[in-house]
């Protein structure tokens, strides 16, 4: 049996955005046989785009049933069949969204008909659905409504089905855990009961301890890739000592790689090969002198001061200073790199430009903030906290608890120990969320 589906939502963040008109249409393989539609108040406002797009707008949803009121429906037609979609990694992680804010699990195989088209009819000029239905003569009506867009997919379902049954069959019943060569101790209702949820995983031994830490968006799916695919070379003795697999979900991904670093530092895994604990033992510290001039130098790391940069060595941390200086055109005295000064005397304002411009990439814009990302369930936000450009760590705040005074937020934040590859780590993920909510102070 397939279900197929469609949802309209109040935006494109399966995160963020709510669902507010949902279609299911049950089909036997040769004709539909229950259908079901609704609009869905989502509990907040929709936007003028999405009401232009869909015509759905806040007075039609205001009393139609939350998605709590129709669960049960949602997952009684879907629970025994494959999940089909058109892109059904968006609808599925809408429906994923909104069963996590019940606190449920909702896991099901699944179908794209963008990738079986693409398969199965290549060479199309577009593989939306409104301009392949176009171009392949099926009818839509109700554009960017959930049931006219069901409806249509379902013609584009049939077609599919007729040219590609095979195809079709094999991608669904193949089980991607069915034949598949697990380690030996490990059981298979083990994995396939992993979540496909964000956070952290463990490969235990038979004493429960830990080989293996790694973490991944959805961790079912990536267990099952590393463990069938992934096991060879200097990891396939590893495959023979695997009895369990623990997890902690953690909702952010950010979250995830900082936990993953601080657990895999405090555990020594003798599998994560590439992950070794280093010990960084020397820093590029920055000083202003009695002229007013940013000087560099190079210290042995303390618990009273944070240096600009750490190294493993002294050799390296002079090995950039030297890169630094040459770089941005520093005085190499005012780098301890030599006795005389080789650079024609500025004023502080403008030498000390160049000294900030130079440790710009290694210090955050502002040096104390908080960031709220995703959290564990829709009842918590994720609080990652830097102060004086140090992470002090990460914990988890119920929105309405967020205070004006920060004191909150910084309660709610278990310590965790700072190092290079954590500042990289959130310098990173800075560059590249901006939808983020950063709180500065």
């Amino acid at each position: 049996m397939f279900a197929v589906v469609d949802t309209e939502t109040t935006g494109g963040n399966p995160v963020k955005d709510r669902l507010m008109e949902i279609a299911i249409l049950l089909h036997d393989g040769e004709k539909v046989v229950e259908e079901f539609s609704t609009l869905v108040n989502p509990g907040v406002p929709i936007s003028p785009f999405i009401v232009s797009l869909t015509g759905i707008t806040d007075e039609m949803v205001a009393q139609a049933p939350t998605f709590a009121d129709i669960a049960d429906t949602v997952k009684r037609m879907t629970e025994k069949s494959i999940f089909v979609a058109h892109n059904a990694r968006f609808d599925y992680a809408i429906l994923r969204r909104e069963f996590k804010r019940l606190n449920e699990r909702f896991q099901r195989k699944q179908l794209c008909t963008v990738h079986l088209s693409q398969v199965l009819l290549p060479g199309k000029k577009s593989y939306s659905l409104g301009k392949l239905c176009r171009e392949m003569g099926i009818p839509v009506q109700k554009r960017h409504r959930a049931l006219g867009d069901a409806k249509a997919t379902v013609s584009l379902f049939e077609l599919l089905l007729r040219t590609g049954r095979d195809y079709i069959l094999r991608s669904v019943f193949s089980d991607e855990l069915e034949g598949a060569d697990l380690p030996t101790h490990l059981p298979l209702e083990t994995v396939d009961d992993l979540p496909e949820e964000t956070g952290v995983y463990y490969l235990l031994d038979n004493h429960l301890q830990v080989l293996y830490i790694g973490r991944a968006r959805n961790i079912r799916k990536r267990v099952i890739e590393q463990i069938t695919k992934e096991l060879v070379n200097e990891y396939e003795s590893l495959k023979d000592h695997i009895y369990d697999v623990h997890y902690e979900l953690t909702g952010s991904e950010l979250v995830a790689q900082l936990l993953e670093l601080e657990e895999i530092r405090r555990l020594t895994p003798r599998f994560n090969f590439t992950r070794r604990k280093k010990e960084y033992r020397y820093g590029i510290y920055e000083r202003t002198d009695a002229k007013g001039f940013m000087s560099l130098h190079i210290e042995r790391l303390n618990s009273q001061e944070a240096a600009v940069v750490e190294t493993v060595s002294y050799s390296a941390a002079a090995r950039l200073l030297r890169k630094l200086a040459a770089d941005y055109l520093l005085d190499p005295c005012l780098c301890g790199l030599a006795k005389s000064n080789g650079i024609p005397m500025l004023s502080p304002e403008v030498y000390n430009k160049r000294v900030s411009q130079a440790l710009r990439k290694y210090r955050f814009d502002h040096p104390n903030f908080f960031i709220l990302s995703e959290g564990r369930s829709h009842h918590d936000q994720s609080v990652i906290w830097v102060e004086n450009n140090i992470y002090r760590g990460f914990g988890y705040i119920e929105p309405e608890n967020i205070e004006n005074d920060l004191q909150s937020l910084k309660d709610c934040v278990k310590p965790y120990p700072s190092s290079p590859e954590a500042i990289r780590i959130i310098r990173n993920w800075m560059r590249k969320r901006s939808r983020d909510e950063l709180i500065r102070y």
